[in-house]
């Protein structure tokens, strides 16, 4: 299950590319620096606050969904086989309303394991814009004491000078400005259900 949440983790991350993230600060004359946000989602203490947050609530959960998928497909398993020894040679085999049955509670436990996926992504993809919003300031405040232009996304920059760099400096400050990052979607903490759709990470200028 931890596994699922670091990979949901990096889907997350890899599915909306920063491209769509632009600059940080408008063009002028100086250099470009860039930040690697892949580092900054998994580094950030944000980031790893986040991560064992998502772990402690929804891990036991899933272990629950998995354990009532796994006995639903078992059941199903055995009221097939049921249904072949009760065919006689030479027929079709019939369907049973146990069988029927069985096969709706294996689809109820596939559904109930697939909205857990869900807002797991979706709390994923808050945590992302959580932090993507406490980055802009920072590398802001970077931009100007290195009299850069523009800072940019690695993922946007075909080629870069590592010397330009600053995600390490971003992460350290970040750390301090933004430790923690909240699992807690806005529609959950007003009391409605979680939304049907990922959020979106806000667009830079």
């Amino acid at each position: 299950m931890t596994k699922m949440f670091k990979s949901a983790m990096l889907a997350a991350t890899a599915a909306v590319s920063f491209t769509a993230v632009p600059a940080f600060a408008a063009d002028t004359a100086g250099g470009t620096l860039v930040v690697d946000f892949d580092q900054v989602f998994q580094n950030s203490a944000a980031g790893k606050s986040a991560s064992s947050q998502i772990s402690a609530k929804y891990q036991p959960i899933g272990t629950q969904r998995k354990a009532a998928f796994d006995s639903a497909v078992a059941a199903y398993n055995a009221q097939v086989e049921a249904v072949k020894k009760a065919t006689k040679p030479g027929t079709q085999p019939q369907g049973t309303p146990a069988l029927q049955a069985a096969g709706q509670r294996v689809q109820q436990a596939q559904d109930s394991a697939e909205q857990l996926n869900q807002e797991v992504n979706q709390v994923v993809s808050y945590v992302r814009s959580q932090i993507v919003d406490h980055a802009r300031p920072v590398a802001e405040q970077i931009r100007g004491e290195k009299k850069a232009a523009v800072v940019i996304s690695k993922d946007s920059a075909l080629a870069s000078d590592p010397a330009n760099d600053i995600t390490a400096t971003l992460i350290q400050r970040l750390d301090t400005s933004f430790p923690t990052a909240s699992i807690v979607l806005p529609q959950q903490s007003a009391g409605q259900a979680p939304a049907a759709s990922n959020p979106q990470a806000p667009q830079g200028r």
